[in-house]
């Protein structure tokens, strides 16, 4: 009640979202002190004298250490000697403070006091959370990587842990692909594959337990992260670690004595794109037109034409109304588009639409809030935290594209007695990502739709007030899909202390994700710009006229036309896409068991040992139904049904379960903290396979030598605090490939053409073929590493090598007889490797006027080779020896000029016949014609791209497409990022803070796929960026970077951009991640609020980067295809056609109490 009742009073003496503390320790906040404390502020005759003495390291005087009178404002620092000098009263205390030693409070009882500071090892000494347990930072021997939380996971508007350790931590790779809210970030540990049949992904573990979305974690509620990265630290957690772990730990609770605190901290952000898509506008006109004239053809254009007239009055618009017409108003015909007459079923367009004006948020919010309330009472600790996240997505039509997560968690331990600690938890994340329901198809969504069409595509009204159909209109009048995922988390646990050095741990987790789908769609109604237009009369049936303003005039008028109207009607046909409402529904439910026992054993001081033995055990049952009903009426009537029910009525539903089981052991040794060894053994048993297979074991050995302890090495110790060497090997089974691989099935499946009325006949597929050899893959690491710290620990250094073998790799055993039935069987007849290094430095220092500085640095690199694969000798399979993600192309040379062609007497080109094709002849007598296969209508002239003939056959093409005749073709780039690197300086004076975090990539490159790389791509749809746009050759532009203007009918690798070097896509870049500046409040004022701590900052994230993609507007994290909808084929593939990737401004505070 005491503490109910000061709480209150603070609560009433303090301004809003501030935070308090009160405990029994010093500066509690009883009777007693709260009158000690009111004396001592007006008490004017309070005994002040003067503190001298020295200050030592056991070794010596300590210079430069700070002194700080507590509760007051005196400060100092020692001199060369040692000595210090304050003024302090008798009964105050003093802080002894310095870099490399460990804080000290020392009370005054006289005029003299002598201090003697402790060596901080605690960068040695700091506990490492690892597989079932904890080690020390300086005796680990496998490679382990622990993330700062407070440096990347607070004060930041991030949305997730995942996107907060992005470039933290060498050898782990978090890519955010792009802007979706809701959406998980990719990340792999060491390398991209892991196998060509399974996955690579790594285990994330909230506290031992697996997880299926690091999206359910609160950022706030984070104690620590471990990266695992080798097969000696995380084959402890058996299969289902072969790539890794992150391993992350929520907060438990205060520690110490009695105590209670609250925290409560906000953040407030506003994002807009940080992708500057800067669209083709009249300049793209020019390029689609060029593209149908270069083939004879005199306009172009999908609904709308080009024709030069057209262009020529699209220039003048530009002119007359380029500055005074914006989004806000409305299409008019006569002014912005019109109909020839003698072909009235085709449009021209002379407006041009700027996409992002109409679809993309200049400002949208998001807002953070998290509270959590921790302490001690007795013997029992506690923590109750909730957090609310509220994320805008970046689609200006609508309110509903965004992602709201709700986070609450409460975690008690106590322990009963000495023998017996108890705990138990609950934890609740409910999270939902809304979006406009516009289609169910994730190949073409809207966001493809909006880089699909020519700048005359026109969004917005008409000017009869009627929306006009387009990606605007549709994501403007589309009800609201989700996704929901309502995840619960039920923990109890136990601790048995049977002797001082020897426990027994039980933990017991139920989980639970319930995944609700929501898709109700609609029959669109709009001005249907994908059709003719209808003429415009009055009420008496006759043309209405319009001059070139859009003004209504008479029939005889100057410039006088029939006016048109774009067709307003409800284009959706019923039960066609989305006139249909979709539902779906399902559960995954996990049970976990952790049982596992710990022996400490120290015999004469100089050999300990610890020994781990215990169980693991997981299940998951996972079932869910769907349906779907068409011919929607009106799904807001609760007096109707949703649809009409029709026979294409479709009620889906499906169950699966698994379990995986494992018995593991661990043994470290350490002789006087010098010699350092670990074994870990794991028996694991998978449902996933076959019963003879079901079983398997995974042993892994690590050890380590401590070279600074050696008596060799005493003369290094004035500066080296730690030297140690490394090194692990282990195998881990791997369980990420399908079940099917092993067990053959038979997929069933339903076709509805076979009824004459529509009906559906369910069918069952032919049974695979299984190899009754076939056995686990296993995942094998060797790491050698190396740790270093000097200079009073000042200055760290780890190393890594690694080499991860994937060997009984699964791959086709060979070709069968068509007349077999089935693809062949797959065998253990494969092999890839992974090999690659990791640097992490870090530096951090204390100036004597207390400014302050710290630095940390990362760089990792790897690569992965196919070592055996089939006998293919094909480049564009997985040939032995190929390195995963390498790009085959041609070298470019140059752009062809008019002279490189050999002309006839009347100025034209002259052909001659290679293999029965035609081509333009070129000057050069030993020039290289290109022979490869191009469109019908396509011969290579001025403009076009000159490539290297690099095996002087005189012929530009691919040869058989092998490794022994790959013609003029060569590797010319890889996918997999290279040379990965995260850099971070932190500054701190006087309160202030200001840190900035970089990271990026060094190698990487993709070879573009869609209207925003590829010249042409759909040159007659006329979407494209500027920066092609505004340099493709032509007569006048002779020097331009892009090629002459083509169509190259949705291909990206035809013609003039078949894979080469020029137009690769250098995907390196550098991004400036987070800049933080905060401040906090002196805690002489704090107090006064009954206020521990208060901080505010501001915060800018994503708000630079810096690339080699020359304008074109696309972020350098993009993955072709990959999206929350379609992590395979997200709108066909196409590159950087998806949800913006957004950068933020943000504002927040931090307090406690």
């Amino acid at each position: 009640m005491r503490k109910f009742v000061l709480f209150s009073v603070a609560l009433g003496l303090s301004f809003p979202s501030e935070s308090y503390s009160f405990t029994k320790k010093e500066g509690t906040l009883n009777s007693g002190n709260l009158t000690s404390a009111l004396l001592r502020s007006s008490a004017k005759g309070a005994v002040q004298n003067t503190v001298q003495g020295t200050v030592k390291d056991g070794k010596g005087p300590v210079s430069g250490v700070s002194v700080f009178l507590i509760g007051g404002t005196a400060s100092t620092k020692t001199d060369a000697q040692g000595q210090f000098k304050i003024t302090a009263a008798v009964g105050s205390k003093l802080r002894f403070s310095s870099v490399g030693y460990v804080t000290k409070e020392v009370s005054v009882t006289s005029g003299s006091l002598d201090v003697t500071l402790a060596d901080d090892n605690q960068a040695l000494d700091e506990v490492v959370v690892v597989g079932y347990g904890t080690q020390k930072k300086g005796n680990l021997t496998g490679a382990v990587s622990t993330i700062n939380v407070k440096d990347n996971l607070q004060g930041r508007a991030i949305a997730d842990v995942g996107r907060g350790i992005q470039g933290t931590t060498p050898g782990l790779t978090v890519v955010v692909p792009s802007g979706e809210v809701g959406s998980d970030p990719v990340m792999k540990i060491r390398g991209q594959m892991g196998s060509i049949a399974g996955g690579s992904s790594p285990l994330i573990l909230l506290d031992n337990v697996e997880i299926p979305s690091i999206q359910l974690v609160n950022p706030a509620d984070v104690e620590s992260i471990s990266v695992l990265k080798d097969a000696a630290a995380s084959s402890i957690y058996g299969a289902k670690a072969a790539f890794g772990v992150v391993l992350i730990t929520t907060k438990k609770g205060a520690k110490g004595g009695d105590s209670f605190n609250i925290n409560y901290s906000n953040n407030f952000s506003f994002q807009n794109s940080a992708v500057d898509y800067n669209m083709g506008d009249v300049n793209a006109l020019k390029y689609s037109l060029e593209a149908a004239e270069r083939v004879g053809e005199s306009e172009t254009g999908a609904f709308y034409k080009i024709n030069r007239e057209s262009y020529q009055r699209a220039l003048d618009w530009k002119k007359n109304y380029g500055n005074s017409i914006g989004a806000n108003d409305p299409t008019v015909y006569g002014r912005d588009w019109y109909v020839n007459p003698a072909e009235p079923t085709k449009k021209y367009g002379v407006r041009t639409y700027n996409v992002e004006d109409y679809m993309i948020r200049k400002a949208a919010p998001t807002s953070q809030h998290d509270l959590s309330i921790s302490g001690t009472s007795g013997k029992t600790q506690y923590n109750l935290s909730m957090g609310l996240l509220s994320q805008s997505g970046m689609m200006k039509t609508t309110d509903h594209d965004k992602f709201n997560r709700t986070n609450a968690a409460l975690r008690i331990s106590s322990d009963i007695n000495k023998y017996l600690t108890v705990r138990g938890g609950a934890m609740v994340s409910r999270r939902k990502k809304e979006y406009p329901y516009t289609t169910s198809s994730t190949t073409a969504d809207p966001w493809l739709y909006l880089y699909r069409w020519s700048s005359l595509y026109p969004m917005g009204y008409d000017d009869r007030g009627n929306m006009i159909r387009s990606p605007w209109s549709e994501t403007s009048s589309a009800n609201t899909a989700s996704f929901q995922n309502n995840y619960i988390n039920l923990n109890l646990g136990a601790t048995v202390n049977i002797k001082k050095n020897w426990k027994v741990d039980f933990d017991y987790t139920f989980s639970n994700q319930e995944e609700i789908t929501t898709q109700p769609g609609t029959r669109f109604t709009a001005a249907d710009s994908w059709v003719a237009g209808v003429a415009r009369k009055d009420a008496s049936g006759n043309p209405i006229y319009v001059n070139s303003d859009g003004q209504v005039v008479a029939a005889g008028a100057t410039g006088a036309m029939a006016a048109y109207d774009l067709n307003y009607y409800t284009y959706t046909a019923n039960g066609a896409n989305p006139d249909h409402f979709l539902r779906a529904s399902g559960a995954r439910r996990n049970n976990t068991i952790n049982a596992f026992t710990t022996y400490d054993l120290n015999l004469d001081d100089d050999h300990d040992f610890k020994f781990i033995a215990g169980v693991n055990r997981v299940t998951l049952d996972y079932d869910m139904n769907s349906s779907q009903t068409f011919n929607l009426l009106d799904i807001r009537n609760p007096q109707l049904g949703f649809g009409v029910n029709t026979s294409a009525q479709l009620a889906k539903g499906d169950a699966a379960w698994e379990a995986q089981l494992g018995y593991f052991g661990r043994v470290n040794y350490a002789y006087k903290n010098k010699y350092l060894v670990e074994a870990n053994i794991r028996y694991d048993g998978s449902s996933k396979f076959p019963k003879d297979l079901k079983w398997q074991w995974f042993p892994s050995f690590s050890a380590g030598w401590v070279a600074s302890e050696e008596s060799f090495m005493e003369w290094a110790k004035p500066t080296l605090n730690q030297l140690k060497f490394r090194g692990s090997w282990g195998s881990i089974g791997d369980q990420t490939v399908p079940p099917s691989l092993y067990t053959s099935t038979m997929i069933p499946g339903d076709v509805a053409w076979l009824g004459a009325d529509g009906s559906r006949y369910f069918t069952i597929g032919t049974p695979s073929a299984v190899r009754s050899e076939l056995k686990w893959q296993r995942i094998e690491t060797t790491d050698i590493g190396l740790d270093m710290r000097m200079f009073k620990n000042k200055l760290g250094l780890v190393f890594d090598w690694y080499r991860r073998d994937t060997k009984n790799m699964i791959v086709p055993s060979g070709d069968v007889s068509a007349t077999f039935g089935a693809p062949a069987p797959q065998g253990n007849f494969g092999a890839l490797r992974t090999q690659g290094w990791e640097l992490a430095l870090d530096f951090n220092h204390r100036f004597e006027g207390g400014f302050g500085f710290n630095v940390r640095g990362t760089l990792s690199d790897a690569k992965t080779t196919i070592l055996q694969y089939t006998n293919t000798r094909v480049i564009s399979d997985y040939y032995n020896g190929k390195d995963v993600g390498e790009i085959w192309g041609y070298r470019t040379d140059r752009l062809y000029q008019a002279g490189d062609f050999e002309y006839d007497a009347s100025g034209k080109i002259v052909e001659i016949e290679i293999n029965k094709k035609k081509f333009n002849k070129l000057s050069d007598p030993n020039g290289a014609y290109n022979t490869f296969p191009t469109s019908s209508n396509f011969k290579f002239g001025p403009g076009d791209v000159k490539f290297t003939d690099l095996n002087g056959d005189g012929q530009i093409n691919a040869g058989a497409g092998t490794l022994d005749d790959h013609g003029d073709m060569e590797i010319i780039g890889n996918e997999t990022p290279r040379y990965e690197y995260g850099f971070r300086l932190g500054f701190d004076y006087k309160g202030f803070d200001l840190s900035g975090f970089m990271q990026g990539v060094g190698k990487r490159q993709i070879w573009g796929n869609g209207f925003l790389t590829i010249p042409g791509y759909n040159a007659s749809d006329g979407a494209m960026p500027s920066a092609i746009a505004d340099n493709f050759w032509s007569a006048d532009h002779t020097g331009a970077f892009y090629p002459r203007a083509y169509n190259n009918a949705a291909s990206n690798d035809a013609n003039n951009m078949v894979k080469q070097s020029r137009y690769l896509l250098d995907m390196s870049y550098l991004r400036i991640k987070n800049i933080t500046l905060g401040y906090t409040f002196p805690s002489t004022l704090t107090r006064k609020a009954f206020i521990k701590t208060a901080r505010v900052y501001t915060s800018l994230e994503n708000f630079f980067t810096f690339d080699k993609l020359n304008g074109l507007p696309v972020d350098p994290e993009a993955i072709n295809g990959f999206s929350i909808f379609n992590a395979t084929n997200y709108n066909s593939g196409r590159t950087g056609v998806g949800t913006p990737m957004f950068k933020s401004v943000s504002f927040g505070v931090q307090v406690n109490f």
